[in-house]
């Protein structure tokens, strides 16, 4: 036991921590994030510690040298080497982990930007032809981008007015949903429906395997191409203001959700509709309140 104790940081996350992701099939996305942290802020400082001669001043130091670093990923690195020193905790490595509550950061909360109905409609409208069936499913599904890019047409049933999420696309990768809750059914209306029937009208692709939203040879857009050379200058086209931050084509999820809740009230409904695994999700990020709702409550 002395023998396995007796490491650094950086050997037990390469030995035992790396492996327990394995098997916990953690997403390609995620561990990219994690990669990044380490790389950047927690192997510099404390990877090449002794796991049972780390303290919680060590976490205090690393955090205070990260003050420049926003409060959400000083959280999430935090949360990171929580993770990690818990495991070796399990692992009876070390007695008790470093790593304190008082060491996470409060981050503010603050409401995402939504766009108008009348600004979606704008947007579809302004891009190009090819594009306005991808960009009618993200106003009027609240999908993810990497949901719909990996939708194929088996996925879609127009007559039956409905849509399959059972994949997401990854960099190029086939990966699971975002969570359990991303699984799911989404009904849409007699609009989309004729934007995908106009879509399947003019696609070279069409048979069930094929990505229902392609490029001309059949592979998948690049939804960082999407964003920078299509919704970003339709954007700016009509004047719609945007920080490099706020007009992905996430906005489009939070604008349904807040939709749904100004005309519905039923969170659930907009849970459901946009794959949230639990309901605070949906009220804490993706609701917002509108002039309108505002002005009526006032009177």
């Amino acid at each position: 036991m002395q023998v396995i104790c007796a490491q650094f940081l950086t050997q037990f996350i390469d030995t035992y921590w790396r492996p327990y992701l394995e098997r916990q099939n953690v997403k390609p996305s995620t561990l990219q994030g994690y990669n990044s942290l380490l790389n950047q802020h927690i192997t510099p400082s404390l990877g090449e510690l002794m796991l049972r001669d780390i303290v919680p001043l060590h976490i205090e130091r690393l955090l205070q040298s990260k003050s420049a670093l926003s409060p959400k990923t000083r959280r999430n690195l935090v949360g990171l080497l929580q993770g990690i020193l818990s495991l070796a905790e399990d692992d009876d490595l070390i007695e008790k982990s470093p790593v304190r509550g008082r060491h996470k950061p409060i981050v503010p909360k603050c409401e995402k930007p939504i766009w108008t109905p009348d600004q979606v409609r704008a947007i579809i409208g302004s891009v190009p032809g090819p594009y306005r069936a991808v960009f009618a499913c993200a106003a009027l599904t609240g999908a993810r981008l990497g949901e719909l890019l990996a939708l194929q047409w088996k996925h879609v049933d127009i007559d039956g007015r409905k849509l399959r999420i059972e994949q997401s696309l990854w960099r190029c990768r086939l990966v699971t949903p975002k969570t359990q809750g991303s699984f799911r059914t989404v009904l849409f209306g007699e609009g989309l429906g004729q934007a995908l029937t106009n879509h399947l009208q003019n696609s070279l692709h069409i048979e069930p395997e094929d990505f229902v939203f392609s490029k001309p040879d059949g592979s998948t857009l690049d939804p960082d191409v999407l964003r920078r050379d299509v919704l970003y200058p339709a954007v700016d086209r009509l004047g719609i203001p945007r920080s490099s931050r706020s007009a992905g084509f996430h906005t489009f999820r939070h604008s349904v959700g807040s939709f749904i809740n100004a005309q519905t009230g039923n969170l659930k409904l907009a849970q459901k509709l946009l794959g949230h695994s639990n309901l605070s999700t949906t009220a804490d990020i993706y609701t917002h309140t509108s002039e309108e709702s505002e002005r009526e409550a006032a009177l």
